[in-house]
């Protein structure tokens, strides 16, 4: 009767399980799935192991799927003997692990392993920074994200003009947002200096728009609060998802992406969310505009 793994023992078929997923086979995909130059074309991507095979190996089997699953690219021009010395195990060894593994035989286990071999070397894997972006256009995937487009929308309906503020990169990324206001037909105005005087232009009937990674730049703060003093309406995006700049707006938006400081503290954060945001406002708000226009004209 056939021997329930203990807790300590599924964990190291876990780990063995875990290592082989970085070592993917990747076939050629087929739309319809039909053979290719004989061969049935796969439309799934494998670890070298499945769980299930690693659960029927003894220690010594083991040992050898993790040396196999660790070091792809060399046991890919291993000789039997050689991949035998390796795993200090005979060729023998290796011959029947290969048949319980599901291989024809060395030559069948060769084979997989080139494939897999090539695909580690053709398939670059994602970088952390790729899979938080991909997170964040997840979650922008969505009507919750949608509806808090729609609220900073109507913020935005009737304003006049449109402000734009921020600092260094930040401030970059505010020019960029008045330009393309403007470009799509909206008054719009970029201010990248948090020291300009702001007591003879800021109104009830304008809206400013802060782009600060931080969400706590001192300056930045103070030129905020002078336009709130002047009843401005007040939107904020940022990367920090607790900030004293969200906190004073109206509106506000944080991208929550790991913050990067480089250089002695110079910001190096992504700030694709942040103009994807002002993006998405600017394209909703011509459409806004546009379709209550067409409703006063149809009156």
């Amino acid at each position: 009767m056939e021997r329930t793994p203990t807790t300590s023992r599924r964990t190291f078929f876990r780990k063995i399980h875990e290592n082989t997923r970085r070592n993917v086979r990747l076939r050629r995909v087929g739309v319809d799935g039909k053979q290719v130059n004989g061969r049935r074309r796969r439309t799934t991507v494998e670890p070298m192991f499945t769980f299930e095979q690693l659960t029927r190996c003894n220690r010594t089997e083991l040992a050898i799927c993790r040396f196999v699953s660790t070091h792809v690219e060399s046991v890919a021009y291993m000789s039997v003997r050689k991949l035998a010395a390796a795993t200090y195990v005979s060729p023998s060894t290796i011959m029947r692990w290969c048949v319980k593994m599901g291989f024809g035989g060395f030559d069948s286990f060769k084979a997989e392993v080139r494939e897999a071999a090539s695909a580690r070397k053709s398939t670059p894997i994602p970088q952390a920074d790729l899979g938080e972006l991909s997170l964040f256009f997840s979650r922008a995937d969505s009507p919750a994200f949608e509806a808090m487009l729609g609220e900073a929308t109507s913020l935005l309906e009737h304003a006049d003009p449109i402000m734009f503020v921020g600092e260094g990169s930040s401030g970059t990324i505010a020019d960029y947002g008045a330009r393309l206001f403007a470009n799509l037909g909206l008054f719009a105005i970029g201010l990248t200096d948090a020291f300009y005087p702001i007591a003879t232009f800021a109104r009830q009937s304008m809206a400013v728009i802060a782009v600060s990674e931080s969400g706590e730049t001192p300056k930045l703060l103070e030129l905020m609060e002078g336009f709130a003093s002047r009843s401005a309406t007040l939107l904020a995006l940022t990367n920090a998802t607790d900030s004293t700049l969200a906190a004073m707006c109206d509106w506000s938006f944080a991208a929550g992406l790991s913050s990067e400081r480089v250089n002695g503290g110079y910001n190096a954060t992504s700030q694709l969310p942040a103009v994807f945001v002002i993006e998405s406002l600017a394209r909703r708000l011509v459409k806004l505009r546009n379709d209550r226009n067409q409703g006063n004209r149809n009156r």
